[in-house]
């Protein structure tokens, strides 16, 4: 809990959930092929001005074909925006205490709720359908696989399988290292960022077991993703993200030093996009070269962003809005 405890500004009104939540990353890669999207390394992409409510503190975004989902811990719930359509008032759905992520898979959506250890699985279609699984201990993050619904338990330094047909927890918490925060699905294994001891763990998730040894990566290490035959992992110590191959977890050349608090990451069709948690920029990777460019600044207090339909969003938890980057 300390690396995370350290970032700057933490004390300004943010509550622990909240500053927790701002190094952790949504996997939206692994929410649906579509989700993995229209931005391009070559486009130039600006603010919409369309900063739209999200909630009191709002911390983690997720996008499903023409519905953004937001997750707000202050207010405990998740809302539901239509990306065609914002001026429609947006659907509000339940969950346990202090959700920090959220992931959709299964015909559901899920939140991690740190406050009550607790899982939230909602049908989209149905109001009042939420229902509360326990895992047992601290869930900070969040991932939906064919196998199952996976969960990091932060202070436990586990990861928890559910079983989306039964909502029971599968087996025993799987042990990865210390203070795991963020996960994601992708190339035949789990993959999970240990952000207290700077590495990434492997698990095989037919077996429930870690492949191999923790793999050391950059400083303080607070989110993952996977795309382009590469593991990506965002070091929000050091300012750089390290690139691992997606087949056996070897690194891929030098970190990729974008500077700054990179502390989110999300997977497009050509690239990766680099959220930095402090500043707000966004930054996009191209992995042929390893080469980067700006794109944009958002501010505020932004903890997570996710890709669809043509767009990135990007949570300001600060301001309680989700804000457009569109092409132009």
């Amino acid at each position: 809990m300390s690396a995370l405890a350290d970032r700057p500004r933490a004390s300004q009104g943010l509550p622990r959930w909240a500053i927790a939540a701002a190094g952790v990353v949504l996997a939206v890669f692994l929410l649906a092929p579509a989700v993995a999207v229209l931005l391009t390394r070559e486009s130039h992409v600006a603010v919409d001005g369309e900063k739209l409510p999200a909630g009191h503190q709002p911390t983690d975004v997720a996008v499903d074909g023409s519905t953004v989902w937001v997750v707000s811990g202050r207010d405990n719930r998740v809302v539901a925006l239509d990306s065609r359509d914002v001026t429609q008032a947006p659907a509000v759905h339940a969950t346990g205490s202090s959700p920090l992520r959220l992931a959709v898979g299964h015909g559901s959506v899920w939140t991690a709720n740190a406050g009550d250890d607790t899982v939230t699985r909602f049908d989209p279609l149905i109001p009042g359908s939420g229902r509360q699984i326990k895992v047992g201990a601290e869930a900070v993050d969040i991932a939906v696989s064919t196998e199952g619904t996976w969960v990091t338990n932060g202070l436990a330094g586990t990861v928890t399988r559910i079983d989306p047909v039964s909502n029971r927890v599968l087996g025993q918490p799987v042990r990865t290292g210390s203070f795991p925060t963020a996960l994601t699905v992708g190339a035949g294994s789990v993959w999970v960022v240990n952000s207290g001891d700077g590495t990434v763990s492997r698990i095989d998730p037919r077996e429930d077991v870690v492949i191999g040894r923790r793999i050391p990566v950059g400083r303080d290490p607070q989110d993952i993703a996977v795309g382009h035959g590469s593991v990506w992992v965002a070091n929000r110590g050091d300012g750089t993200v390290t690139r691992l191959s997606a087949s056996n977890g070897r690194r891929q050349g030098a970190p990729i030093k974008v500077g700054g608090s990179p502390g989110a990451l999300a997977v497009t069709q050509d690239g990766v996009l680099v959220l930095d948690t402090v500043r707000g920029d966004v930054w996009a990777i191209a992995p042929q070269t390893g080469t980067f460019e700006h794109l944009s600044r958002i501010g505020g207090f932004p903890t997570s962003l996710a890709v669809g339909e043509g767009s990135a969003w990007v949570v300001d938890a600060r301001g309680g809005t989700v804000t457009r980057l569109s092409e132009r």
